[in-house]
């Protein structure tokens, strides 16, 4: 027996309703398929565990969260003084817009996740380092006797370092700070949510004055950004000012792996390297540890400050290959300072130049 195809035009409402799931669920399926094609496929040394995908899950979801509020805030607040008060109600009653930017593909973009996910790893590194008390440095911790110099330059940098470390907050304990990406960042994420809330938010035939409001937000919002200096940027400017030379390096690094100042520990490799501070971060976030080794001997970083960051990582991580490490620290100790530069030279590229290279690579 046949039976005929139904014509939607003459089904009813309830009817309509479940072809529309019918075949949304169909698209969700094969969304399904392709997710769990490309995971299973993933190789093991690229596969994100359990406790850091949470950890990535909860800063996206924080970040997401920091910027929706503004935004919604604010613009509910022109609606509100525009004669629009059904459209800031709408507004303001709309869901969270995360589920639906990270569906639309909003931390695809590999330099916004890239810097989220290694924000997770070094965050979860520094919460794990052991403390590490050096001989005849019973003092205030390095980043607090910073602050105190006499040299109101460094002191000042100290200051705005500890400020935005209590500002970003740890995510690891579940007390997420403010929103503090570079500006690219903060925009894309800024107008992604805006338009979220302008799909949920039901202005009907009054779309146009949401779009204005969102818009006057979202640029608030993005400029007022520039106001707040990142982690990141306030532990560079900190190296900036120590401006380390030498032998003042190795002693430097080991106080600031001891304090658990991962960031800190980056940004004085990479102003001393003149390496970016992205690139060292990855290195330093790198189970493996290779890079990161030549990368202190281009420094000419002694045995026992390598061996002492070396067993500090191994320690908070426990992945990190702790008796190959001790097997290998000979080898490490022969690289010559000047080869180790030789080596390290297609990294001081720029990062656009090296990542072609290294994609350029991969294709052969």
């Amino acid at each position: 027996m046949s039976v005929d195809p139904v014509d939607p035009r003459e089904a009813d409402a309830s009817a309509l309703l479940l072809l529309d799931h019918v075949a949304a669920a169909e698209r969700a399926g094969h969304r399904r398929l392709r997710a769990a094609a490309d995971h299973f496929h993933i190789p093991d040394d690229a596969r994100i565990d359990d406790r850091t995908a949470a950890a990535l899950d909860a800063t996206m979801r924080a970040t997401v969260a920091g910027v929706d509020a503004g935004i919604r805030d604010h613009a509910a607040r022109l609606l509100g003084s525009r004669g629009e008060p059904a459209l800031a109600q709408g507004l303001r009653t709309a869901g969270s817009p995360f589920d639906r930017v990270v569906r639309a593909g909003l931390f695809r973009e590999p330099a916004l996740f890239g810097e989220l996910y290694a924000r997770v790893r070094m965050d979860a590194l520094a919460r794990a380092l052991p403390v590490m008390v050096l001989p005849g440095n019973d003092g205030p911790t390095m980043v607090a006797r910073l602050a105190q110099a006499s040299d109101r330059l460094v002191a000042a940098a100290a200051i705005a370092m500890l400020a935005a470390q209590a500002r970003r907050g740890s995510v690891g304990e579940a007390v997420p700070g403010a929103v503090d990406l570079i500006r690219p960042h903060h925009a894309r994420i800024a107008w992604w949510v805006a338009a979220a809330l302008r799909e949920m938010a039901g202005a009907g035939d009054r779309i146009a004055a949401l779009d204005a409001a969102l818009a006057e937000s979202v640029r608030r919002a993005v400029d007022a950004q520039g106001e707040l200096v990142p982690l990141e940027v306030a532990a560079m400017r900190l190296a900036q000012a120590v401006e380390p030379q030498g032998d003042e390096v190795p002693a430097l690094l080991a106080e600031a792996i001891g304090d658990g100042r991962l960031v800190l520990f980056a940004a004085i490799v990479a102003r001393a390297s003149g390496l970016a501070f992205e690139r060292v971060r990855d290195l330093v976030i790198d189970p493996d540890g290779a890079r990161l080794w030549v990368v202190l001997r281009a420094l000419a970083v002694d045995r026992a400050t390598i061996a002492r960051i070396g067993f500090a990582l191994a320690e908070a991580e426990p992945v990190r290959d702790v008796e190959g490490f001790a097997d290998r620290i000979d080898s490490i100790m022969e690289v010559t300072p000047a080869a180790a530069r030789v080596a390290l030279a297609p990294m001081a590229l720029d990062a656009d130049y090296h990542a072609a290279m290294l994609a350029l690579g991969l294709a052969q």
